[in-house]
């Protein structure tokens, strides 16, 4: 059975981006904090602390398409089946958070990128609220949203957007209908736990 591929999206928003990356890890954080080898790691530009809240690592993809571009997720509550509009079967969770940091030639081309992906996110779903956040030292743009396809197995999520760099980063925390957390203090709560190389 395969696993609802909600990230997918977000990788479709990645587009065709430049330079390719490298994996060395950075000594220490942005903020001048030391580098933690056990956060999940997406490239050599981000670290990331275990979310919490009953949320564990599914997938993190280092490299993808040959291209400079990192993703991870992570899951809570236990796999159910659904039916997804191709016909396949899938699993779903209760919630899940996504990562996807993408390499670009320059920060013109980022910012670019991270414009686009939030059009694309207010064209997709009924945005409710928008405003923007400092977390560790990082600003962002957030979106909440309500999910309005009948295709789609979760009912609202709220995402988070900033370029560091040359790159564009998105943060999404997609759940169901029966998902009684608050799913921005969730992902507010992640980003304070995502750490930026120098």
């Amino acid at each position: 059975m395969k696993r609802w591929n909600y990230g997918a999206a977000l990788l479709l928003m990645a587009g065709l981006l430049g330079l390719s990356g490298c994996s060395q890890y950075p000594d220490k954080t942005a903020d001048g904090a030391p580098w933690d080898h056990s956060w999940t790691i997406l490239g050599s530009v981000l670290g990331v602390e275990e979310p919490g809240n009953g949320f564990s690592l599914l997938d993190n993809y280092s490299v993808l398409t040959g291209e400079d571009i990192y993703y991870a997720a992570w899951v809570t509550g236990e796999p159910a089946p659904y039916t997804n509009e191709d016909g396949e079967e899938v699993e779903v969770y209760d919630a899940q958070i996504y990562l996807l940091a993408a390499g670009c030639a320059d920060e013109a081309y980022a910012q670019q990128n991270e414009e686009e992906w939030m059009a694309r996110q207010q064209e997709t779903y009924t945005v409710t609220k928008t405003w923007t956040e400092t977390r560790n030292g990082q600003e962002y743009t957030l979106l909440a949203y309500e999910c309005s396809s009948k295709t789609n197995p979760y009912e609202r999520g709220v995402s988070a957007f900033t370029v560091y760099g040359t790159y564009a980063v998105s943060a999404e925390l997609v759940c169901q209908a029966d998902f009684t957390e608050q799913e921005r203090e969730i992902l507010l709560q992640f980003l304070d736990g995502c750490h930026y190389s120098l």
